[in-house]
């Protein structure tokens, strides 16, 4: 095993690392505010210490709402889960690489402290989500069929060139 120095550095062999302590609260809120700054006109489902979740007006196709984001408090890492990025390959392709070290998945990105830097990467992502969502109607209240959720979200991933070309066939 290491052995820990006063000062809070662990010795392995002849090379210290630092250790840098988790903030589980500090990320938390500071998630939190990224998310909240995004959900003006959506619902604010779970506002607890340990979740903050945010789903859109629409309704599925299997009669739910369809989720924006969400803010979780876990054992291991506060994980911010942004599911428009679910929809979205272009989406997922502006994830920065710095931020994709991060990722989980396809919508959740672990953080065990806030980081200013990354969290500005995540607020910018964040409403590229939410520009993405409102353009393919998904932020309007009612329901969504199947069809038409498939239809907005594979619209906006295309490039322009074929969506112009699908507009002129019709």
């Amino acid at each position: 095993m290491a052995a820990e120095s006063a000062s809070g550095e662990k010795e392995k062999g002849k090379r210290k690392e630092q250790i840098v302590p988790t903030d589980f609260p500090g990320a938390f809120t500071a998630l939190c505010e990224i998310l909240r700054r995004h959900a003006d006109g959506l619902i604010v489902h779970i506002d607890k210490p340990n979740d903050f979740t945010v789903p859109t007006p629409a309704i599925g196709p299997n009669k739910k709402p369809i989720w924006f984001g969400a803010v979780l408090w876990k054992k291991s890492a506060v994980t911010y889960h942004l599911f428009p990025l679910y929809f979205n390959p272009k989406l997922q392709a502006a994830v920065p690489p710095e931020l994709m070290r991060r990722k989980q998945g396809k919508t959740c990105f672990n953080f065990q402290r806030p980081d200013p830097a990354l969290f500005a990467q995540l607020d910018a992502l964040t409403r590229l989500g939410r520009e993405h969502f409102q353009h393919a109607g998904l932020l309007q209240p009612g329901p969504v069929a199947m069809e038409a959720l498939k239809a907005r979200t594979q619209a906006r991933c295309e490039p322009p060139r074929r969506q112009d070309a699908k507009r002129r066939k019709k």
